[in-house]
């Protein structure tokens, strides 16, 4: 067993189990380590969500579609790695808001629509006047520190008033996590805007004092040959490491702290320690324990999708002053983002082509998703002809799914994952989850759980062999 003991194995290769598999080989090779890195992944093809197509001689992103680099975590990544001069970064403003039949351009300072002076929420038309007076005196309130969590909205819509949350912030969220906000606790999501108020005392100041943050041209970062450019150089640095096609059903524990690992049901793994990066779904499918049933087998997911068109210049006759359009829940329509991706990222232009992703689905509203694809695109462009005017028919489309795969996170989650993560510690030592969602949403959060898994497991295999 003191081989398996010093095998450590990551389960998953989406950018979180790639960067956490990184992580390790890094800490094995600059300590000099005797330990045995393999990654696990289920199917033929690592990256996860960042899953990139080629079509003509552009790169067009299906699942993550960018990176906030308002955060640091996968810029530093990519830096790291030796990649930041294939960035490109997103020009076109901001994203315009259809409501009322009507595109709106939020002409002020924004974070996440949320306005950052307190006199630009008397411009505009998306609120009504009482819901403007009510969000001018909301500014003024104060907040203490939050002892439990409490649902997103329910936070916004003190500090900000319900128009202002409905009408214009919900959906800048929802283009982030497909959520249900009155689900979703705003902790749990690792939203910037309470722990910018819990510092300064007042969102409007914090935000004020951060001008990096604030809605603009330049907040996201993409690669011109896709997002796929970062995971294949973390596939080409692991490649030794990497066996696909092996899916984990089953993490049994033996009487010597080693764990045996299932493998497609023909083949046994046995392995000291583990970090499982896969779905946070898979987990109660794997261990066989109550709690982590409890607490992860009936974790409510949104399914999305995402589908590129190419329309004529000529045949969009609502064109917004932003990259794109965000549209509330009220519109009644299955489009929950739209995106210019030539506007956005001019590299992608050509010609009279337009490119424009739409993202549909999202907690409560994603039955579009299990459809044909034909009655899919018949959905999406009846949406677009009420929003963009658009009556002719695609030039082409290319459309992508993603069944369960936004976890919507309630309120009770921070004590649940205290709780599923102390019952690892004492029962499964050894043992790291790091699913999405655990410590918030999209690449940036994914990248930041892994630096600090990474560094834990190698500390745990350390101890277990007594290094």
């Amino acid at each position: 067993m003191k081989r398996a003991k010093k095998r450590i194995a990551v389960i998953g290769g989406g950018i979180t189990g790639l960067t956490t598999a990184y992580r390790i080989k890094q800490k094995i090779e600059k300590e000099h380590l005797p330990f045995e890195l393999i990654l696990l992944e289920g199917s033929l093809k690592i990256g996860g969500k960042i899953y990139t197509v080629k079509n003509k001689t552009r790169y067009i992103d299906l699942g993550a579609e960018s990176l906030d680099i308002r955060y640091p975590e996968a810029l530093e990544l990519i830096k790291e790695l030796g990649l930041k001069d294939q960035l490109i970064f997103s020009e076109g403003n901001k994203p315009d808001v259809f409501f009322y039949n009507q595109l709106y351009q939020l002409n002020y300072p924004t974070y996440n629509g949320i306005p950052i002076r307190r006199n630009d929420i008397w411009k505009g038309n998306l609120l009504t006047m009482y819901g403007k007076i009510v969000t001018y005196t909301s500014y003024f309130n104060t907040f203490k520190k939050l002892e439990k969590d409490i649902e997103t909205s329910t936070y916004l819509k003190r500090l900000l008033g319900d128009e202002m949350v409905e009408h214009i912030v919900e959906p800048f969220f929802n283009k982030i996590y497909a959520s249900d906000l009155d689900k979703i606790g705003i902790k749990a999501s690792r939203e910037l805007v309470y722990e910018i108020e819990m510092k300064y005392g007042s969102l409007q100041k914090g935000l004020a004092a951060h001008p990096e943050l604030l809605d603009g041209s330049g907040n996201y970062a993409t690669f011109k040959n896709g997002l796929s450019v970062l995971t294949e150089a973390l596939e080409e640095i692991l490649k030794p490491h990497i066996q696909y096609r092996k899916k984990v059903f089953e993490i049994k524990k033996n009487d010597e702290d080693v764990y045996i690992l299932d493998i497609n049901h023909t083949e046994q793994v046995r392995v000291g320690s583990i970090c499982l990066a896969t779905p946070v779904t898979e987990y109660a499918k794997m261990i066989d324990h109550p709690e982590i049933s409890r607490v992860f087998g009936n974790v409510e997911t949104a399914s999305v999708g995402y589908i590129v068109f190419g329309f004529s210049k000529k045949d969009i006759k609502n064109l917004p002053e932003g990259f794109g359009i965000v549209t509330p829940r009220r519109n009644d329509s299955f489009v929950t983002s739209v995106v210019f991706l030539d506007k956005k990222w001019p590299s992608l232009s050509e010609d009279e082509d337009v490119l424009i992703g739409v993202n549909f689905g999202r907690s409560g509203e994603d039955a579009l998703v299990s459809l044909s694809n034909k009655e899919i695109e018949q959905s999406i462009l009846k949406d677009l002809n009420t929003i963009l005017g658009i009556t002719k028919e695609p030039l082409f489309r290319i459309i992508k799914r993603w069944a369960d795969a936004i976890p919507q996170f309630t309120v009770t989650q921070q004590e649940d994952i205290l709780l599923a993560k102390q019952i690892l510690s004492d029962d499964y030592p050894g043992i790291y989850i790091a699913g999405q969602g655990l410590a918030g949403f999209g690449i940036n959060h994914c990248v930041q759980q892994a630096n600090i898994i990474g560094n834990q497991i190698v500390e745990y295999a350390k101890k277990q062999n007594c290094l």
